[in-house]
């Protein structure tokens, strides 16, 4: 551990900052003062995000949100996979020593890859050119999961328009679908994919803290969900 910090501190520290900044480009906000010149926290559930843009704004703007989410998180995981494959292997003076005890680039990119999306998703949340209001992950996340593990993403997508069609509540499939990310990870890493124990257990873990945070992000309507008060879509 301490001879992958050593080697690879330059590409964590890009990898979380890269991360954080895209995910600080809040296209709700962006997109709603385009088509209203108007603020989306200052509409509906005050939430940063596709649902209030589309409630409040209508199907295009919604869309176009929801595109840059995914595609900011996309390119986010994209580049933390490069990076922390790239910039380990590249020779700089007194890495070589360090070698042998370096991790497999499939394992490398796997880390940079769920570094860049957890800090992506913060980014969303917490977005730096905003005053730290943003969203609450949903889209980030599917997007991060979409290349990470697709079959997750496609089924927890399914189950999430299942709920959403029976309850019209975006926000309880939101919060159902992230309790099951770290289960349907497991899952198809274990079962299918039949990867070592220490991959899983990574991914797994990496997966439940992103997912915990996001529930975080819904405890408001965990609470309007309890009450018979949620927005209905």
């Amino acid at each position: 551990m301490i001879a992958f910090l050593q080697n690879s501190w330059l590409a964590i520290l890009l990898t979380v900052v890269i991360a954080y900044l895209l995910g600080s480009i809040s296209f709700a906000i962006i997109v709603t003062k385009l088509f209203s010149k108007q603020d989306i926290r200052d509409f509906g559930s005050g939430n940063a995000g596709a649902t209030n843009v589309l409630r409040s704004q209508g199907k295009l703007p919604a869309l176009l949100t929801t595109l840059g989410d995914l595609g900011k998180s996309i390119l986010s995981v994209l580049i933390g996979g490069w990076l922390l494959t790239v910039i380990q292997m590249m020779p700089f003076s007194g890495w070589e020593s360090y070698r042998p005890l370096m991790y497999d680039p499939d394992n490398l990119e796997l880390v940079g890859r769920y570094l860049a999306g957890f800090f992506c998703i913060i980014g969303h949340m917490y977005p730096l050119f905003f005053g730290f209001r943003g969203g609450k992950g949903v889209m980030t996340t599917l997007g991060m999961t979409l290349l990470l593990d697709w079959r997750a993403a496609l089924l927890l997508l399914a189950v999430f328009a299942v709920i959403v069609l029976c309850t019209r509540m975006v926000s309880l499939g939101s919060i159902i679908a992230a309790i099951g990310l770290p289960v349907a990870t497991w899952f198809f890493r274990t079962y299918v994919d039949h990867q070592q124990w220490q991959t899983v257990a990574f991914c797994t873990v990496a997966v439940s803290a992103i997912s915990l945070i996001v529930i975080f992000k819904h405890r408001s309507n965990i609470v309007r969900i309890f009450k018979g008060t949620e927005n209905k879509i």
